[in-house]
């Protein structure tokens, strides 16, 4: 196999650069206007580019088509991602200046940030820059609405690394700017809330001389990839995956000057060559680098992008080369990780990548792909669904830009090109493009859902943490003090910060010697070790809704602590205490918080209401849960609609271990609903457990004799540690013990 990336990737038959054990081979030049026009492939009329007769029928490619939904219109004609944008921020662009000589040279003063909102078309826009225009909408009359527009911020952290220096930015942007809070993301990136229309500018631009960017956090562009949040700098698999990963992000990041014009003062993006081959971006251009970017200097990632094989791959855009001028139907989402670690739930990506290393260990050898899933559902259409990834061996990103639908945006996810042409039909359309067969699937070892909480060794002498951070919410309360916290263990010890695909917090590069340290800090502030937290919170997350989700049907995020612990509490009653599932809550049915991978799932479908969803598998492979008939479980009857549920699963599994989302997928969910219906309240009391618990053994409790003189001296410790006394004894014990 090839030791490139993937063709979903769009450039799966040449190398992206020299991994160690190959040679880059060198790709032919190509001339940025022309267009493709191969001599074996047919094209539609009006279609400038790709081939359009895959094997299993394909009507017609969306890219050209002049019937198209309204957000193609506007990417079409905003010249490369800058207008309406660019007149509603007020901001100044050399590019427009040097096609007007009579405009103005100096940059115009901000007049469009009189306004407190953006228009609508630039809305679409914004999203590509990263940004998406919000509303409280817990304010009740219009009026009170109208004048909280406000614009969250997500940025791009490939592999979800923050780096200390960027954290601390981002704390006090939060805490000037924002609504003083952070949130971590499903897909492994920081959101930034409550930012007002002039202050985006400020805000973007501090963002990006730290080293970071806005750009490919939203729209229809490649969004953040993610990678298992772990620190093994020396593991190959995962470094290969995080490696690629990086490569990944900046192949697919948008070529157009737009974000520096309208957020950089027109700052240019310059490169400079490498001697031996390689680009990177100027060192004086410091609002262009991103911190990440020196793990990829290996890579040509500019001939990569630039390469044209003949087949379609290249668009002959003079600006964006794999995007053109409309960029891609809809959102695109990519994963990379190693086998057996299904932390990045790789099934609801659009293209997921298992790394696939040689013989050796050390030497990558390919990559095994899964393209076509994704979470995305409207309610009451049956033509939009949930969809877990199929295996498939090199995939790419062309033919979703060129087939892709763009007449219906709820259905331009590339889960639904899959869906239509089936995979033999879409693998047949991918190797036209990529112009050869793809390989066989590498076996892989069963799929495991890994966290990474709790304490972990990291290969270097160093030691990372993982921390339950609920809903992914960073914000002080009486309590728990989770943006002080971290802003502490940056500050003090120097620890870097890992972003997980389940809303929580990997601290890495921390000293073994400051192991207790940093727990401490953990207690002073509030939050619990992971062997503290219930298995339900732990296996939970939600999206944000209310407030200022402007999709949100109902609660999510705000709620979802209450659902873990009536959840819990249920499962307590019945005897249940040990076992556990995944759970998600979402506001809409969009699947943000990728419910539809979950054993059981909340969807909002209306104020106060949620549609019951069963049967998603407990690592997250390869399936999806099933909607129930329950359509609107009011919030209230929580309870009384998962005990009979709970009471199936325990009278009725085939093993002690038998999972939730693996049962309801045995028996099915009309099985379930047959049961649920005919179930009494607390009739599970007459029903005789398949595999009773083993009986509970007594511990005794240890007491140690302590000198009163000696007690009144660790009690003043403990209270200056902001720990009790028996924590801290427990601490002086075990560093004696393993000191």
């Amino acid at each position: 196999m090839r030791s490139l990336l993937l063709c979903a990737a769009g450039a799966a038959a040449y190398h992206l650069g020299a991994w160690p054990g190959h040679a880059a081979r060198a790709p032919a030049a190509r001339l940025a206007a022309e267009p493709q026009a191969p001599a074996d492939f047919g094209l539609a009329p009006g279609q400038k580019f790709g081939p359009t007769a895959p094997a299993h029928p394909a009507d017609k490619p969306w890219t050209n088509l002049e019937t198209q939904e309204g957000v193609q219109l506007v990417k079409a004609a905003s010249n490369d991602l800058r207008q309406p944008l660019l007149a509603d921020m007020g901001a100044h662009s050399p590019a427009a200046a040097a096609a007007q000589p009579s405009a103005p040279t100096a940059p115009r003063p901000l007049a469009g940030n009189d306004e407190i909102s953006v228009s609508k078309d630039s809305i679409h826009i914004l999203k590509h820059h990263g940004s998406y225009m919000q509303q409280n909408r817990d304010l009740k009359k219009k009026a009170d609405r109208d004048k909280s527009y406000q614009f969250m911020l997500r940025l791009k952290v490939p592999c979800g690394e923050v780096p200390g220096e960027l954290y601390r930015e981002l704390d006090e942007l939060s805490n000037k700017y924002g609504q003083g809070d952070l949130r971590a993301t499903t897909r492994q990136a920081f959101q930034l809330h409550g930012v007002l229309k002039g202050n985006l500018k400020t805000v973007i631009a501090t963002i990006a001389n730290v080293g970071s960017n806005t750009y490919g956090g939203c729209g229809d562009i490649n969004r953040n990839v993610m990678v298992p949040a772990v620190c093994f700098p020396n593991n190959p698999a995962y470094v290969a995956a995080q490696t690629y990963a990086k490569a990944i992000a900046d192949l697919f990041r948008p070529m157009t000057e737009a974000f520096n014009e309208i957020w950089l003062d027109g700052e240019k993006a310059p490169r400079s060559r490498d001697g031996e081959g390689g680009s990177r971006r100027r060192a004086e251009a410091a609002a262009s680098v991103e911190y990440w970017q020196k793990d990829i200097a290996h890579f040509d990632l500019d001939k990569v992008r630039n390469y044209d094989n003949g087949n379609g791959i290249i668009t002959g855009h003079p600006v964006e080369p794999i995007y053109g001028r409309t960029y891609l139907p809809k959102k695109f989402k990519m994963a990379v990780t190693v086998p057996g670690d299904n932390s990045v739930d790789l099934y609801i990506n659009d293209v997921g990548a298992v790394v696939i290393m040689e013989p050796d260990g050390k030497t990558v050898k390919g990559f095994n792909i899964v393209v076509g899933g994704g979470m995305g559902r409207t309610h009451r259409k049956e033509e939009t669904f949930a969809r877990a990834a199929d295996h498939l061996g090199f995939a790419i990103i062309a033919v979703q830009r060129d087939h892709g639908n763009r007449e219906v945006r709820s259905s331009a996810r590339l889960k639904y090109l899959v869906h239509t042409l089936g995979v033999d039909g879409f693998r047949a359309l991918v190797e036209k493009y990529l112009g050869q067969k793809m390989e066989p699937w590498v076996p892989l070892p069963e799929w495991k859902y890994l966290d990474w909480m709790g304490w972990h060794e990291q290969g270097d002498g160093k030691l990372m943490l993982g921390i339950n951070v609920e809903q992914g919410r960073v914000a002080d309360s009486p309590g728990l003090r989770v943006k002080s916290c971290l802003r502490a263990l940056v500050d003090n010890y120097g620890v870097d910060l890992l972003l997980t695909p389940s809303q929580s917090i990997v601290l890495r590069n921390i000293q073994p010697a400051q192991k207790y340290d940093v727990e401490a800090v953990l207690r002073e502030h509030g939050i619990k070790l992971i062997d503290e937290v219930d298995a339900i919170t732990r296996k939970s997350i939600a999206c944000p809704a209310f407030p200022l989700c402007g999709l949100a049907m109902t609660e999510a995020e705000r709620v979802q602590p209450q659902i873990n612990a009536r959840l819990l509490a249920v499962l307590r009653m019945m005897g249940m205490g040990s076992d556990d599932f995944v759970t998600r809550t979402t506001g809409c049915p969009n699947g943000c918080a990728r419910p539809y991978m979950a054993e059981i799932a909340f969807v909002g479908s209306g104020p106060n209401a949620y549609q019951l969803w069963l049967g998603g598998s407990p690592n997250q492979a390869e399936r999806t849960a099933v909607a129930t008939s329950i359509f609107k479980m009011k919030f209230e009857d929580l309870e009384a609609t998962v005990e009979p549920i709970f009471a199936m699963w325990r009278s009725q599994r085939n093993s002690p271990t038998e999972a939730l989302g693996d049962f309801c997928h045995r028996v099915g969910v009309p099985v379930v609903e047959e049961f649920m219906a005919a179930y009494e309240p607390g009739a599970w009391k007459g029903m005789a457990p398949a595999f009773p618990p083993p009986p509970a053994v007594e511990t005794p409790t240890a007491t140690v004799g302590v000198a009163s003189d000696l007690l009144v001296k660790i009690e003043e410790e403990a209270s200056a540690r902001g720990l009790d006394a028996p924590s801290l004894l427990d601490m002086i014990v075990r560093e004696a013990l393993e000191g």
